[in-house]
């Protein structure tokens, strides 16, 4: 007796259904393309900015204050890059102090955002001194 050419059919093929379904289940799986979440310094209207610091003598400490975040020096770094509002004006809180010994004496305090226009101040002082600059520019952008 002979099998129907329908059973002889369908007798291979069922291996292949088996091994099928999850084979077609993971090359077909969902997968997020979303972008990655941007890091927290592009996130909100904020640019990267380089603070340098340049003093005549050297300072004990060094800290400056944009919106809620401080940023310290220590006395052998010269620059940092920080995050500063996109407006028009950024308003800067330096504290500096230097060594008893130190004479009256000045820092540099420059500010180059992405994009902008470098601004500096310089602070003129002796012993402690804590001062509010403001930088401003033309364009919001």
């Amino acid at each position: 007796m002979t099998r129907s050419p329908f059973a002889v059919t369908l007798l291979p093929l069922v291996p292949l259904a088996v091994l099928g379904w999850p084979l077609w289940r993971v090359t077909h799986a969902s997968v997020d393309l979303a972008p990655p979440s941007a890091p927290e310094k592009a996130r909100g209207p904020l640019l990267t900015a380089d603070l340098s610091v340049q003093s005549a003598h050297p300072f004990q400490s060094f800290s400056v204050t944009i919106q809620e975040k401080t940023w310290t020096f220590e006395p052998d770094e010269d620059i940092k890059e920080v995050h500063i509002p996109k407006g028009k004006e950024v308003i800067l809180k330096v504290s500096i102090v230097w060594p008893d010994d130190t004479p009256e004496t000045a820092t540099q305090v420059l500010l180059e955002p992405e994009g902008r226009q470098g601004r500096s101040h310089t602070i003129w002082g002796l012993g402690e001194v804590t001062e509010e600059i403001s930088f401003t520019w033309e364009d919001p952008s």
